[in-house]
């Protein structure tokens, strides 16, 4: 009989790239220097496996959606922006159709896909639940992002167990998934939920997925780290963290890098975080080139962060 994966195993096993992370200083006037007085020339950003996708990727995820959307800024800033997290090590960038009503994507196609596609691994996602819907999502997703294929292609935000229904129908949207990526249009396939609930384990069941974006942070709030992290490395699946600060609702008994280390020493392959800036760009590749928290020390962030849902409420569903 296999082994459950535990805290313990993963922690022994996590893989390291041997790719350089490069750290700039800031000068007086605010230009970036990528010159060798970097004090972190010569650190490593740590990769992980993404499950069967067997793809190697940056435990630093780039998150594109509604922080990134929001982040008005001139495109020679959102250029260097982008150049800065390659330099960083960081090669996973997520998106989806709707993130700031496809400015995310055109961001993209824009500031990332011309220079670095061979170099990266994209997702994007669709919350079309029928199969017409998705095919003309993905062809809408690949037109703007100036991509012919994707690495990772999500069914996002099922929560209700309407969608799971949907998706598996007749005309559902699962079969066109299937369909694409058997036509190498997408070389993965995934879904995102928020809660461990009767949907959330149904579309476990029911999809045959290469990973899964899920809520991972410190509150426990959300039941995926007892529901589901045990169940998906029965069947190699990766996981990718979202709303690991919560949308920021977490930060204050705990600090924001606190909330991001606790995530990073789970088994988890990717710690996806909003990049509305620099400031957050580079401090999360910090906390990602420091040695991963034992399992003691993660106890404490839970207690410290005490976290009551009566509270604090998370802006995100809940349900």
């Amino acid at each position: 009989m296999k082994k459950p994966f535990t805290r313990r195993k993963f922690l022994q096993t996590a893989v390291l790239s041997t790719t350089a992370a490069v750290l700039p200083q800031t000068s007086a006037n605010g230009e970036l220097n990528y010159g060798s007085n970097s004090r972190q020339e010569s650190a490593t950003l740590p990769r992980r496996r993404l499950g069967r996708t067997n793809r190697m990727v940056s435990c630093i995820g780039f998150g594109g959606g509604s922080r990134y959307c929001g982040w008005e800024a001139p495109d020679e800033i959102l250029q260097k922006h982008i150049d800065h997290a390659i330099k960083l090590g960081i090669n996973y960038f997520d998106t989806a159709r709707s993130y700031g009503n496809g400015l995310s994507e055109q961001r993209y196609a824009k500031f990332l896909i011309p220079k670095y596609r061979n170099q990266i691994f994209l997702n994007s996602k669709t919350t079309e639940r029928k199969y017409d819907g998705v095919m003309r999502d993905i062809e809408t997703s690949l037109n703007t992002l100036k991509t012919n294929y994707l690495d990772l292609y999500c069914m996002h935000a099922i929560d209700i167990m309407e969608d799971v229904d949907n998706l598996l129908g007749p005309d559902g949207g699962y079969k066109a998934f299937l369909k694409l990526k058997n036509e190498g249009v997408v070389k993965n396939i995934g879904f995102s939920f928020h809660k461990w609930n009767d949907a959330s384990r149904k579309c476990f069941e029911r999809f045959d997925v290469d990973a899964i974006l899920c809520v991972i942070n410190a509150s426990r709030y959300n039941g995926n780290e007892d529901g589901l992290l045990p169940l998906a490395e029965k069947r190699d699946i990766g996981i990718i963290a979202i709303k690991v600060m919560g949308q920021n609702a977490l930060i204050g008994n705990v600090s924001g890098d606190d909330l991001l280390r606790y995530v990073l020493s789970l088994p988890v392959a990717v710690a996806n975080v909003g990049m509305d800036g620099f400031a957050p760009l580079e401090s999360c590749v910090e906390v990602g080139l420091e040695p991963l928290i034992s399992q003691k020390e993660a106890k404490m962030i839970e207690k410290k962060l005490n976290f009551d849902s009566k509270v604090t409420k998370l802006p995100y569903f809940t349900g």
